[in-house]
C-alpha cells in the first residue's frame, strides 16, 4: 500500500473539522430540545440505552457507554430524582441492583423520540438513502481505523457505543 498523499492527508483532515462541526451543531441542537424537559444530551443517552437494553447495572451502562461507574451512576442519580428511573432487586448479584426506566421516564422516552423523528424527517429530505448510506460506511471504516491504532477490535468498539 503507497503513502497517502499531502491531498488525501488533507481532505482527511476536512473531513476532521467537519465532524466536529457536525458534532456540536448536533450537540447544540439536542440541548434546545432535550431544555424544556429538563434534560441534557448525557441524560437523554441513559433512557436510551435503557429503552433498548432494559433493566441494567450501573457497571453495565457505564462500559456501554465508555464512563466510568462514578460518573454514570451521577446521572442515575439525577435521572432517579426527575423520577424517570428506579431501582429494582438484581436477581444476579445481591449488591448491585437494576436500573429501569419508570414509566414517566419511557414516556418521556418515546415523546422525545418522536420529536427527533419529526427532524430527521425534515433533515434527510435533502439525501438520499443511498447517499446516507455511503456516508455512514465512511464513517465506520473512519472509526474502524482509529480504533485500530488504539488497539480496539470492532467488537471492543460495539460495545463501547
Amino acid at each position: 500500500m503507497s503513502e497517502p498523499s499531502e491531498i488525501e492527508v488533507a481532505a482527511l483532515r476536512d473531513l476532521i473539522v467537519e465532524v466536529r462541526r457536525t458534532f456540536r451543531a448536533l450537540a447544540g441542537l439536542s440541548d434546545r430540545m432535550l431544555e424544556d424537559c429538563g434534560l441534557t444530551a448525557s441524560l437523554r443517552a441513559v433512557l436510551e440505552f435503557l429503552t433498548e437494553e432494559g433493566p441494567s447495572p450501573v457497571p453495565k451502562m457505564a462500559g456501554a457507554k465508555a464512563m466510568t461507574r462514578q460518573s454514570m451512576q451521577a446521572l442515575v442519580d439525577r435521572l432517579e430524582k426527575m423520577g424517570l428511573v428506579e431501582s429494582l432487586p438484581n436477581p444476579e448479584h445481591k449488591r448491585s441492583v437494576l436500573i429501569a426506566l419508570t414509566d414517566g421516564g419511557r414516556d418521556l422516552f418515546q415523546a422525545i423520540h418522536e420529536e427527533e423523528g419529526k427532524l430527521l424527517r425534515q433533515i434527510s429530505r435533502d439525501w438520499s438513502d443511498g447517499r446516507l448510506r455511503e456516508t455512514c460506511r465512511t464513517l465506520r471504516a473512519f472509526q474502524t481505523r482509529l480504533n485500530n491504532l488504539e488497539g480496539k477490535t470492532d467488537a471492543e468498539e460495539l460495545e463501547s457505543n
